[in-house]
């Protein structure tokens, strides 16, 4: 599991702490380690759907039943000055069950913040490289 160890002039340890919390929850299988982070009315977005915050524990189990083995890279974040919107490049590389292949996923994600909590959290991702 690699997380953002050092702040930089565009982010926090509040934030970095948010994030590699975002990562872990879902390394684990468990919301409960970032739902906290959230305000009672969040949304996930992805190109796979639309997630409320009292769904994500379920999105998160569905997820699993086609992958395992979850590994969580973060790469950069920045935050805005004004702490409200926060933007994360991160590698999402797991095991297809079915497959038995390992892939690699690069998202990007914008935040947008309420009082250091997630409003939205919008995520995109382009094509999955499939390690042989």
């Amino acid at each position: 599991m690699s997380r953002a160890e050092e702040p930089t002039q565009n982010d926090s340890a509040e934030v970095r702490a948010l994030v590699n919390r975002q990562a872990q929850a879902w390394e684990k299988r468990d919301f409960a380690i970032a739902a906290d982070d959230w305000l009672p009315n969040g949304e996930l977005f992805s190109p796979g759907g639309h997630v409320v915050k009292k769904d994500i524990q379920s999105a998160i189990l569905d997820y699993f039943k086609n992958f395992t083995d979850l590994k969580v890279t973060v790469n950069e974040m920045f935050l805005s000055k004004d702490g409200t919107k926060l933007a994360i490049q991160w590698d999402w590389t797991v095991t297809h069950k079915r497959a038995r292949k390992r892939a690699t996923t690069h998202d990007a994600i914008l935040v947008h913040l309420v009082g250091g909590k997630i409003a939205t959290w919008n995520e995109y991702f382009g094509q999955t490289v499939v390690s042989t």
